[in-house]
């Protein structure tokens, strides 16, 4: 059980990142490959994930225990998704930051590698970078886009959460095993023997959602704005058939742009969700646009792509029907 006590100002300082974080994404991506009691959804991406894993890799599964846990210098606090500057980050860890983190945890006989990171060697170092490089680009860009838009989708529940009904309703509707009680947040797991309490005490909240657990996780680092990652909401089941219609009506590649925007997304955000070209998604959010589905806003020379209330009917199957929607969503010529 993990309690989070919030106090009158961390309520307006809950927060989500826009996009996934490349760090927490291998240590979440590289738990899941070892975990039993994970998801449907991540139990299908496992199947699809293990086979490319190599050698190589080793270092960063090292820093996954048994239980799942992993250090939290393994997930720096950085801006932005971009992986070179996160791996950047990691690697710059004091040596007694790891030291510390690590060493209780250690049994005398560690390998040449843990040993090396301990002291702080740049080899085992080195190591650990090329390992979280290789893991990004051998098994998780082949499914990133998958996960990206499982991510947004979450992303676009909370938004309307919050819309409709506030902080309160956000934290109220988080997670089946999430109880939002004024003002305690409180996570229940399969084991609940044990009970971790985390004060908030004003430097707010950020939730992180993963299609990659079953459970909350929670990250509370000094100096370090606490860390809740809970399980996405699965969006697959309700809406399966009306996916597979729309990707006949307006072809696959556009369907799955449209999809993506179940949270709102730049341009170059939603090139990556759906792992097209920039050139590409232009092309498709042009006619997204022209239909009725999308609207898109432009400040500071960026597009913002959202969709329209015509497109949230579509995805979620609550209107007569797709090719009703299609047909009235479509400006006369």
């Amino acid at each position: 059980m993990i309690r989070v006590h919030f106090t009158a100002s961390d309520l307006g300082r809950v927060t989500f990142p826009a996009e996934p974080h490349p760090l927490w994404e291998a240590a979440l991506a590289a738990r899941a490959l070892g975990d039993r009691s994970i998801s449907p959804a991540a139990r299908r991406w496992r199947r699809t994930a293990a086979p490319r894993v190599q050698v190589s890799m080793r270092p960063l599964f090292k820093l996954i225990s048994p239980g799942g846990l992993f250090p939290d210098f393994l997930v720096p606090d950085v801006p932005g998704p971009d992986l070179n500057s996160a791996v950047e980050a990691l690697l710059d860890t004091p040596a007694d930051v790891i030291r510390g983190e690590l060493e209780p945890w250690l049994p005398p006989d560690i390998d040449r590698y843990m040993r090396g990171l301990l002291d702080g060697r740049a080899g085992s170092r080195r190591a650990l970078g090329m390992a979280v490089r290789d893991f990004h680009r051998q098994v998780l860009r082949p499914s990133s886009g998958e996960l990206q838009r499982r991510y947004g989708a979450d992303l676009g529940v909370r938004s309307r959460a919050v819309l409709h009904g506030g902080t309160d309703a956000l934290l109220s509707t988080l997670h089946p095993d999430v109880e939002w009680s004024t003002p305690v947040l409180t996570t229940y797991g399969p084991e609940d023997d044990w009970t971790a309490d985390i004060h908030l005490e004003g430097r707010g909240l950020e939730l992180y959602p993963s299609p990659l657990v079953s459970n909350c996780l929670a990250m509370d680092a000094p100096d370090r704005r606490p860390v809740l990652v809970y399980p996405c909401a699965d969006l697959t089941d309700p809406t399966v058939e009306a996916t597979d219609a729309l990707a006949d009506l307006l072809g696959r590649t556009r369907a799955a742009v449209l999809r993506s925007l179940t949270h709102p997304a730049t341009t170059t955000q939603l090139s990556r969700r759906v792992g097209i070209s920039l050139a590409s998604t232009s092309e498709h959010t042009r006619v997204l646009r022209t239909a009725g589905l999308i609207t898109t806003h432009r400040t500071q020379g960026t597009a913002l792509h959202a969709l329209t209330p015509t497109a949230h009917n579509l995805l979620t199957g609550a209107s007569q029907g797709i090719q009703g929607q299609i047909a009235k969503s479509t400006p006369n010529t």
